[in-house]
């Protein structure tokens, strides 16, 4: 049997675009050698030679810049707030209160209501700058009690919602440790409202919301926080 009738392997194919970080080497090194080779060639041709070299450089560039540009739009449609406080009531206490989803609308600004399922799922309502209303599916993804709640959001909701709180005793007191995030799951238009939802000004917020629920947490009456673990 000759080598001629063995069945080929297809070899992989590698597409390559303006992105490709060799493909932006290569079209710059042309870019500025067709540059600098100017003043070799004919009067006539060292204006072609300018601006051909001078177009690869810029298809050059393109590739990182608009990674650069995607990479700082995802930063501006999301935001991250995290946090460590002191508690001072026991870990079972606190966390039995933070267990249920449906106390955070008492503290955080941003969320109009939650209705937790009990069966690992809520569904979260939160109000934008602008008055309109969005809302998720949410999915415990880690529950160890007295230790650490997890969640995030699923489906298609225009925000992408999660959280972390851990719990750590301290000589009676509860070390919590918080990392909440919101990020727009797709490109708003300019000026949408939703934009605003994960701003700047909404991160401080945010931190804000979680000095206030500490407060409360730290000055309500025991018989009230004891209903919590009931």
């Amino acid at each position: 049997m000759t080598s001629s009738l063995i069945p080929q392997m297809p070899q992989p194919v590698r597409h390559v675009t303006a992105d490709d970080p060799v493909t932006s080497v290569l079209l710059g090194v042309a870019g500025s050698a067709l540059i600098l080779s100017r003043d070799r060639l004919p009067r006539v041709a060292r204006g072609v030679a300018g601006l051909g070299g001078l177009a690869l450089l810029g298809v050059a560039a393109y590739g990182p810049l608009s990674h650069l540009v995607r990479r700082l739009g995802t930063r501006r449609r999301a935001i991250e707030v995290q946090g460590s406080y002191l508690v001072q009531q026991p870990v079972e206490r606190v966390f039995a209160f933070c267990r249920d989803f449906e106390n955070f609308p008492r503290f955080i600004g941003v969320l109009r209501s939650v209705q937790d399922h009990g069966d690992g799922h809520s569904v979260w309502s939160a109000s934008t700058p602008a008055g309109r209303r969005t809302e998720w599916t949410a999915v415990t993804t880690k529950y160890v009690p007295n230790r650490v709640i997890a969640w995030e959001s699923t489906g298609t909701s225009p925000v992408h919602a999660t959280g972390l709180l851990r719990f750590r005793p301290e000589d009676g007191h509860t070390c919590l440790e918080a990392t909440l995030t919101f990020t727009l799951a797709g490109r708003p238009r300019l000026g949408d409202s939703l934009a605003a939802l994960v701003a700047p000004p909404r991160a401080r917020q945010l931190e804000t919301d979680l000095r206030r629920m500490v407060h409360y947490l730290n000055t309500a009456p025991e018989a009230e926080l004891a209903a919590y673990g009931a």
